[in-house]
């Protein structure tokens, strides 16, 4: 099941109750687009055209199946280690380093079981957080989408004013404007009409310069570590992507 909807480029105008009118998402160049296909058994089709193709890693017994057009990672959820884990790292993430442009970052999401409330669960990342490391990020812990940014000193948390149902497809997406702003919109990805209204928040970061690797579905796989320490992702993912544009100079 692939939803036939596209993130960048999208333009909206609703209205926040905490913003007198909300910014439109920028229009951009897609870096990355995985929609659930597999080039191989072990790495998922990178549908952009860039050729970032996703290595799937797996360990203790966890696995990454596509079922109709979607990618299953490991079910339920686990707090004693060995655990199922299951994540995709991206063949290379140089493209996807967004410095001080807007960028957005995106994914299909389906809970199928209720996430434990003792582990966090991470959907789309590049970069850690903490001190002099940049960072974004989707995840939803708790079941609850949230947005992150850090540029290493400062960082913008913006969560959406909802938990995701169990069994139902959500559109969670990522923007950061302008240097200055950032948004989250969670949308129907069949109708694309919006489930919550977007939130957007204001807060000064440098460039968003991100090392290491991008990560799909968890932080990283460790047979000696549970949920836990590893935020594994559980449920199913779909239209994956990632997009950026420059930013004019009196921006």
């Amino acid at each position: 099941m692939t939803f036939l909807r596209s993130t960048i480029g999208a333009v909206c105008a609703a209205v926040l109750a905490a913003t007198p009118a909300l910014a439109a998402p920028p229009p951009g160049e897609l870096e990355l687009l995985y929609r659930g296909d597999l080039v191989d058994a072990a790495r998922v089709a990178d549908s952009s055209g860039k050729g970032l193709h996703g290595n799937i890693l797996t360990g203790s017994g966890g696995t990454i199946t596509p079922v109709d057009g979607f990618l299953r990672f490991p079910g339920g959820s686990c707090t004693t280690a060995p655990c199922p884990q299951a994540i995709i790292r991206p063949a290379n993430t140089v493209t996807l380093t967004p410095g001080d442009g807007r960028f957005v970052y995106a994914a299909n999401i389906r809970l199928t079981e209720p996430p434990s409330p003792a582990a966090g669960m991470n959907v789309f990342q590049f970069g850690a957080a903490g001190a002099g490391v940049s960072q974004w990020k989707l995840q939803v812990d708790s079941g609850r989408p949230s947005c992150r940014w850090s540029d290493g000193t400062e960082f913008v948390l913006l969560p959406a004013d909802l938990t995701l149902t169990v069994g139902r497809w959500y559109r969670v997406t990522c923007y950061r404007l302008s240097p200055v702003l950032f948004q989250i919109r969670v949308d129907d990805p069949v109708t694309g009409r919006q489930v919550v209204p977007p939130a957007q928040q204001t807060g000064k970061l440098r460039d968003i310069l991100p090392s290491g690797a991008v990560v799909i579905g968890g932080k990283r796989i460790n047979a000696a570590q549970s949920d836990v320490d590893t935020d594994q992702f559980h449920g199913d993912l779909d239209d994956i992507e990632f997009g950026r544009r420059i930013l004019p100079s009196d921006d």
